[in-house]
């Protein structure tokens, strides 16, 4: 007899889903037996993780969502309301396509600042708002943002994404400080991920990635399915039911300052 799996019947949302760490994060949850919604910006993108969930087995659907637009953010909770019939995880992976460009402060106009803003900040408050009363409900309730160690270091390349990165942490602390009397945590993850843009990007230039590699101590890049995603499996689930508003590093090691 087969053992029910760790999110056996749960139902967690996913921004940026469609592709990258996202992708990883909604396979890694869905193969715990979650029900997955894919909160993509682009719809073929969500369509095809949501093949791919589905290849294996798992539960899911796409909605095509701009997260830095509230009503859209409010269509994909109502989407997993009116399908699952409730949500117990909301992972906030989106992050503007901005956010990796190196950028002096010099050359930031107020429609850079905006987007990395709207995406990372008030996203991450339009999900508190619109999938809290569901959080609380369910008893299990689980937020999760992608962050930074750029929260905590700064970063040289690119100022407005170490901003976001650091309102990111504040948040996560101010709400498991007002949600935990209703059981639910929340925390940030600051990852280390090999993506299909870095892959590519360490092809052409294979000594920047013997360098990245030499600095983290387990001397690898993390897998966005099963170490990344299995930390937000992890978190999800109740064997770390008692951690809250914590930023958790999940870089191999990379940075141990968090």
């Amino acid at each position: 007899m087969n053992e029910p799996k760790l999110l056996q019947g749960r139902t967690a949302l996913v921004t940026g889903a469609g592709g990258g760490i996202g992708r990883g994060l909604a396979q890694a949850l869905a193969g715990a037996g979650a029900n997955v919604v894919i909160a993509a910006r682009r719809a073929a993108t969500g369509d095809e993780t949501l093949a791919l969930i589905e290849a294996e087995g798992g539960r899911a659907i796409c909605v095509q969502t701009d997260v830095a637009q509230r009503r859209d953010v409010e269509a994909a909770v109502s989407a997993a309301i009116a399908t699952y019939g409730g949500l117990d995880i909301v992972v906030h992976n989106a992050s503007s396509g901005q956010s990796s460009a190196p950028t002096r402060c010099e050359d930031i106009d107020d429609a850079r600042w905006d987007e990395q803003y709207a995406i990372a900040i008030n996203a991450a408050f339009y999900l508190a708002q619109a999938t809290f009363p569901h959080l609380r409900d369910t008893g299990r309730g689980r937020f999760m943002i992608l962050s930074s160690a750029q929260a905590l270091h700064g970063g040289a390349m690119n100022p407005i994404y170490a901003s976001v990165k650091s309102a990111q942490r504040g948040m996560v602390k101010a709400l498991a400080r007002e949600w935990g009397p209703h059981g639910v945590t929340v925390n940030a993850v600051a990852p280390a991920a090999e993506t299909d843009a870095s892959k590519a990007y360490f092809e052409r230039n294979p000594q920047m990635r013997e360098r990245i590699v030499s600095m983290i101590p387990l001397r690898r890049m993390g897998d966005m399915r099963d170490d990344i995603g299995g930390a937000i499996v992890a978190l999800a689930s109740d064997s770390m039911r008692f951690v809250t508003g914590q930023t958790i590093p999940v870089d191999g090691g990379a940075y141990t300052a968090l």
